[in-house]
């Protein structure tokens, strides 16, 4: 995923949460919301217009390893739909077209996740869509604040510092602290572009795939969406849901589910994923782990973390802490790298350094030194995920404990638990103004395609059983036995017949289905 890195132990942890929902930053963080404010903020503006009927198209820079012939050009939209005559700003977009001759379908839009994964990128990069490229032309954008679309600006010191403390708060001084750290970002990400940054929600996203689909000349599109870029096909579906000819939801998040559900729900996945890689581990020689057990490995190297006794770490001066541990385990569980997880955690254990992998450069192909692309707050304006108070805070724990008393809590929830704290009204970022409690609606007349692996540690299977059941006769549900946070329409088999079935021929599924996920690498 293209999103701002930064390095954590032997791989490259991206900060931005694959999969998000939220609720009301309020006491009773467990409980579901109903209609609000936020609904409201969804409200369809009476014309999606751009400035251009067209795109202009001209060929992209190639990318060694890249399909040929991919076009690139932009779709000027205002920054504030609220006022269509005012500043504007362009919108990258990508097209590969469908083979001369081919039975054409239509256009294919790639919802990137993230959020901060260039879907620009995406199509320039990838030769093949699983076979859907013979079939669609295949388009994507990057979204506003990211990529090539203006994308938000922000510290490097602050983003990372704000990254090297995803643990919880074990006293008020500590959630305070964090909070404020939280601010200092935010605060920074808003005084270099504040107007975008106020309009980075996913309803504004939301009307510009609507403009591109007008400029594209498309009565309908069909969606593939992938983890946060679910968020965006749910909305566009309840907005636009009659120019949508068929939608895949890959990775589902489920915007209904409360702050403390969703970091219960988040921590309990991430120990499901690493049980699944213990288990392989004690019965398969080619684990590093096989001898003492992955899970007593993984204890006794969160102890040595917790006390400062690891090797130095790749981005800190001091060794490695416990929350570049659990992220390094998080990110290496996404693909899933089992094999590789083993070794680490063996270097570790064994007090040996981890190999060094290559920090990208801020100021590499012109950018700002000091400064780094940050996507995260877009998170804070779509869901109300900071926590008022360390009570509140306090509550959330103990609630991922119960879920995971092993791990306790995942990183990945945390971060943002503590980045959407510090985010407030104040920072000059809308956080929270995009909703928490949002039911799942569609108006499309062909039933959405839900995927998720029973397995993700990234979007739990609960967040796509829970939209599945506010969409109803909307939706279709197949879950896929497997792990990891792969897209579907990659995976050879099962996984990616159902989805060119779907899109191809718009073959739902009946009822709820499984299907067998594909074995990870090397296994």
């Amino acid at each position: 995923m293209h999103r701002n890195k930064f390095v954590l132990g032997s791989v490259a942890v991206a900060l931005g949460l694959t999969g998000i929902a939220a609720c009301s930053p309020g006491s009773g963080g467990g409980a579901r919301a109903g209609a609000s404010a936020s609904d409201r903020a969804g409200a369809v503006p009476e014309q999606v217009s751009p400035t251009q009927r067209s795109v202009r198209w001209k060929p992209c820079p190639e990318v060694e390893g890249g399909p040929k012939g991919v076009e690139c050009g932009t779709v000027k939209v205002p920054v504030d739909w609220s006022e269509p005559g005012g500043e504007q700003i362009d919108i990258a977009v990508a097209r590969r077209t469908a083979p001369q001759g081919a039975r054409r379908v239509g256009s294919l839009m790639f919802l990137p996740g993230g959020p901060g994964m260039s879907g620009v990128e995406q199509v320039r990069q990838l030769p093949e869509w699983g076979g859907a490229e013979k079939r669609f032309d295949v388009v994507s954008f990057d979204p506003r604040g990211v990529g090539a679309s203006r994308p938000l600006q922000c510290s490097e010191k602050k983003a990372m510092a704000s990254a090297l403390d995803s643990v919880p708060s074990a006293t008020r001084e500590e959630f305070e602290r964090r909070t404020a750290t939280a601010k200092a970002l935010a605060d920074d990400c808003a005084r270099r572009d504040g107007k975008l940054l106020r309009h980075v929600d996913a309803d504004s996203v939301t009307h510009d795939i609507e403009a591109i689909r007008v400029a594209l000349g498309e009565k309908r599109l069909s969606l593939y969406s992938h983890s946060y870029g679910t968020v965006y096909a749910q909305r566009y579906a309840a907005a636009y849901g009659g120019r949508v000819r068929a939608a895949v939801l890959d990775g589902v998040m489920d915007q209904s589910v409360g702050r403390r559900e969703f970091a219960a729900t988040a921590a309990e996945s991430l120990e499901d994923a690493y049980d699944q890689f213990a288990r392989w581990c004690a019965k398969d020689d080619a684990c590093a782990l096989k001898e003492d057990g992955a899970w007593k490995t993984y204890e006794r190297v969160a102890r040595k973390a917790e006390d400062g006794k690891l090797p130095k770490s790749d981005v800190t001066d001091g060794p490695m802490t416990l929350a570049e541990l659990n992220s390094t385990v998080d990110g290496m569980l996404l693909t899933p790298s089992w094999g590789p997880l083993a070794e680490n955690l063996r270097t570790l254990d064994a007090g040996e350094k981890t190999d060094d992998v290559p920090a990208e450069d801020p100021a590499a192909g012109g950018g700002t030194p000091g400064v780094v692309p940050f996507a995260d707050l877009v998170v804070c304006s779509d869901f109300a995920l900071g926590t008022p108070d360390f009570a509140a805070h306090r509550d959330d724990v103990r609630a991922a404990r119960d879920k995971a008393p092993r791990f306790g809590y995942s990183p990945n929830a945390v971060q943002y638990t503590n980045l959407c704290s510090g985010a407030g009204a104040d920072s000059g970022t809308r956080a929270g103004a995009g909703g928490g409690g949002r039911t799942a609606t569609s108006t499309a007349e062909t039933p959405l395609l839900l995927m998720g692996a029973r397995h993700d540690n990234a979007t739990p299977i609960d967040w796509a059983r829970s939209v599945r059941d506010q969409l109803g006769a909307k939706a279709a549900l197949v879950e896929v036995d497997g792990w990891g946070h792969a897209a579907k329409i990659f995976n050879a088999g099962p996984e990616q017949d159902t989805v060119l079935k779907y899109l191809v021929d718009l073959q739902v599924p009946k009822g709820d289905a499984v299907v067998k996920g594909r074995t990870p690498d090397g296994l």
